[in-house]
This record gives structure tokens, sequence and C-alpha cells, in this order.
């Protein structure tokens, strides 16, 4: 949860806030896993849970299917697994400053299992467009959906 901005410095280093490493180090994981994202030019991250649970979805598609070879080599050999020094940096690939357009500053944003890291500027017209689309969908959150939803799979 929460956002913070940080700094990048001349080396592509940047410091992870130390919330989300509070959460990172809580899973058993003392660093962090990045990945692009696939909505948005924006970088993914979380910790051993994340990639349990991706891991873990790959795992229950067809084995020998081209989708299947196909998200987990879209998702994988992306991934970086990067460990932060004692000051909480990490070094970022230059794929991910790249792809998030990233030069002096990055907001870190919670999003529940994951976080992301944004161009702030970049960020803040797209939750200005979230925002809307919350709004839009709001009927979607709740017990009701889900109550309706498992009478549409029992009818």
């Amino acid at each position: 949860m929460s956002s913070a901005v940080n700094k990048i410095d001349s080396k592509g280093r940047v410091s992870i806030p130390a919330p989300f490493r509070s959460v990172l180090e809580f899973q058993g994981y003392p660093g962090v896993y990045l990945f692009p994202s696939f909505t948005s030019n924006a970088i993914d991250g979380g910790g051993q849970e994340l990639i349990d649970q991706i891991s873990l979805s790959v795992e229950k598609m067809q084995l020998f299917a081209e989708e299947t070879d196909a998200l987990s080599t879209a998702l994988f050999s992306d991934t970086y697994s990067l460990s932060y020094d004692q000051d909480g940096r990490i070094s970022l690939p230059e794929i991910f400053i790249d792809h998030a357009n990233l030069s002096e500053r990055v907001i870190f944003v919670g999003q529940g299992r994951k976080f992301q890291m944004w161009n702030p500027e970049d960020f803040n017209e797209f939750k200005r467009d979230a925002k809307i689309k919350a709004l839009e969908n709001r009927n979607l959150i709740g017990p009701s959906h889900i109550d309706k939803l498992s009478k549409e799979v029992l009818d």
C-alpha cells in the first residue's frame, strides 16, 4: 500500500521505500523481483509470494501448449531478482529504465500483492484514468458481485 517518490542516481540506483522492503523481508526474501508490466509503461515488482503465485498460475496451464510457453517466456525471461544493499538500493537494469521512461525520479505505487514503479508524470495520468475506470466498475467490488457469480455458476 501507499506510494513514495525516490530519486534515481546517475548509476541507475534507487532506494526501495522502507515499508515496501519490510513486506519483502517478511516474505523471507531480502531482495525484489522486477519485470516490465504487461499493461503499462511501468515496472511490476514484488517478493517471493508474487513469484510463487505467478509460477503456480503458469503451472496450472497445459504443459506443452504454445500459450503456456508464450506466457512463461513473457513473464520470466525479463524478470530480474535483485538484492538491495544496506541502504535499500537496487540497480535498475537498462531494460526497466527504458520500459518505464525513467530518468531522475521514480514513484513506487503499492497495489496489494505487488507494487509498480512509474515515471511520476506518467503515473499521474494513469491514476487519473484509473480513478475514472474504478468509478465505472465499482459495482464489481464486494460480496454482492461474488454472490451473483456463484449463483450464475450454480444455475
